[in-house]
């Protein structure tokens, strides 16, 4: 009797052993499939990418051409989801190791950031991919609002230092009156590692230690915009109050400055739940020193208009001569430089309404090098 159990403990180990050897070959048969598929699909994301530098090298790429290129494109994305769904459903049914779904995970991650990557620089290149989607009225009512939170405080920003230089009277434009004021003011004088520099003038109502506050706070903020968008920027100025931010220049661009009032700037802009738009908000505002002087009367930008058909906003609508500049250049820079922060749809809505536009801002040349 005593052998008999021996010999069934013995059948029972050598059972378990085979169904563990069964169970872990099973396994690396369905990892083993999984790792297949994913160096299918980096292989076709590789291809993906040689057509793409072979029409940016041709310098001709027919709308037929983009049509495809988008096709593959939505093609190789969903491919990424379904490959991201079935292993968690793998894992969920306890068929997949968690150590296995992280590491196929992060290979299909790895994946979608070169599809992003392959949108910025054949956007950067000129070459928009995108499907077209038929709307008459504008799809926003203001892109600052109304597009995602593009840029964060995390963001790589150029400032490098500031020095306080006292007090001094400055003009400001107060949109409490509004009007143009003498105020005497905290000035800091704000430098970025690219050369550029602008000064902070900081009403004296606040006092010293609120206002280098307020500096250290937007100063790294303002380095995180191109070198464009600064280059025309003379002064920043900061009142109290809860009225919106404002952007004046004279025409021979002696005097460019924005106007903030920090009560709107805490209450409206950076406590938003759909997060802080201080970023965008600058440029905006920016946009219109150092992008409208160049853009607006200009004959391509007229004919960019007019083959576009239609306006990103109805706020650029409706002040077609002052603000559609300012309202399409997030979107660009979105496009542009910030694929993966944009949904698919989205891109598609605002390459729609502004390609022309957009390659109208790309033969400017604009140097927006920060955000590669």
């Amino acid at each position: 009797m005593k052998k008999f159990r021996i010999v069934i403990l013995l059948l029972l180990v050598f059972v378990n052993s085979c169904s563990k050897e069964d169970e872990i070959k099973s396994l690396n048969e369905l990892v083993d499939s999984l790792q297949n598929k994913i160096a299918q699909l980096n292989s076709e994301i590789n291809d993906y990418s040689n057509q793409i530098t072979q029409l940016i090298s041709q310098n001709n790429v027919f709308t037929v051409q983009i049509e495809g290129l988008n096709n593959q494109l939505t093609g190789l994305q969903n491919n990424i989801q379904n490959y991201i769904d079935e292993i968690q459903v793998l894992t969920e049914s306890n068929e997949l190791l968690q150590s296995e779904n992280n590491t196929l995970t992060n290979q299909l991650t790895d994946l979608q950031d070169q599809l992003y990557d392959i949108q910025s620089q054949s956007a950067e290149s000129g070459i928009y991919i995108f499907n077209q989607i038929n709307l008459t009225d504008p799809p926003f009512g203001g892109t600052m609002w109304d597009l995602p939170d593009l840029i964060t405080s995390s963001d790589y920003t150029v400032y490098s230092s500031s020095v306080y230089q006292g007090v001094e009277t400055r003009l400001f434009y107060d949109k409490a009156i509004p009007d143009f004021v003498n105020y005497p003011a905290h000035i800091f004088k704000v430098n970025f590692g690219d050369g550029l520099s602008v000064d902070f003038e900081i009403y004296s109502e606040f006092s010293e230690q609120e206002a280098i506050s307020i500096e250290q706070k937007y100063a790294p903020l303002l380095g995180q915009l191109g070198k464009e968008l600064r280059k025309n920027i003379k002064s920043i100025e900061f009142l109290k109050g809860d009225f919106v931010a404002s952007a004046q220049r004279s025409t021979d661009l002696s005097y460019a400055n924005i106007t903030f009032h920090i009560d709107w700037l805490n209450n409206s802009v950076e406590t938003r739940p759909d997060g802080d738009k201080t970023e965008e908000l600058l440029i905006h505002e920016s946009a219109h020193l150092s992008i409208d002087p160049y853009v607006y009367d200009q004959q391509g930008w007229i004919d960019a208009v007019s083959l576009d058909n239609n306006y990103i906003s109805t706020y650029a609508k409706d002040n077609p001569d002052s603000e559609d500049v300012a309202e399409t250049f997030q979107a660009y820079i979105a496009v542009k430089y910030f694929p993966e922060r944009i949904s698919n749809s989205l891109r598609d809505t605002i390459l729609s309404v502004c390609l022309n536009r957009f390659k109208y801002f790309d033969s400017l040349n604009f140097d927006l090098s920060i955000y590669k």
